[in-house]
């Protein structure tokens, strides 16, 4: 093969590497407030607590995940909610709980004790939302549930739950996933 081609077909190759990695594993970003960029899979508990997000409920700085097992955090800055993130330990044995990686969020814009926080979700605030503008917001992911109170998408391998009250067309609260939950035992 002559230099030219090699080169035509290294361009090609790296070329075929980068359109898959951009269509696979797509990554799912929530920003807390401006002041905390959460990757879903990757961050640690440890970066939210250095955030300034406390757990008023069950976090404690001695706790340990078990291995293969996962530990809830309700997020929480002075008395507004952020959420429950669920943080995962994927290894064989126990972890303190500042490594756990949070794999889930749950959103609940309706609780009754505390105001949620300004939570984006890969660029998009969607307190307040209807249905057709979670559709529309949502366009480029495979919807797998329209119901009367849940809209569900696939976004490669994220799974994102809109809820909704009875009756009501605008969104309640949202969980969304990895998929790491299937792999660990629920305690």
């Amino acid at each position: 093969m002559r230099i030219k081609e090699k080169l035509s077909v290294g361009i090609l190759l790296t070329g075929m590497l980068f359109l898959t990695s951009c269509s696979i594993g797509k990554k799912t970003i929530l920003t807390y407030d401006g002041t905390l960029e959460l990757e879903l899979g990757k961050t640690k508990i440890a970066q939210v607590a250095e955030a300034g997000f406390t757990d008023k409920y069950s976090y404690d700085a001695k706790a340990q995940i078990d291995s293969s097992s996962w530990e809830n955090f309700y997020a929480m800055k002075g008395d507004v909610t952020y959420g429950t993130m669920y943080a995962a330990n994927r290894s064989s044995r126990n972890v303190s709980f500042e490594e756990g990686e949070v794999f889930r969020v749950v959103i609940d814009y309706d609780d009754p004790d505390y105001a949620t926080g300004e939570i984006l979700i890969n660029g998009v605030n969607y307190e307040g939302y209807t249905r057709d503008q979670i559709k529309e917001a949502m366009s480029g992911a495979k919807m797998t549930l329209d119901s009367d109170t849940y809209l569900s998408f696939e976004d490669g391998k994220f799974e994102y739950t809109f809820r909704f009250e009875e009756g009501s067309e605008t969104v309640s609260g949202i969980s969304i996933d990895d998929g790491t939950d299937w792999e660990l035992v629920i305690n």
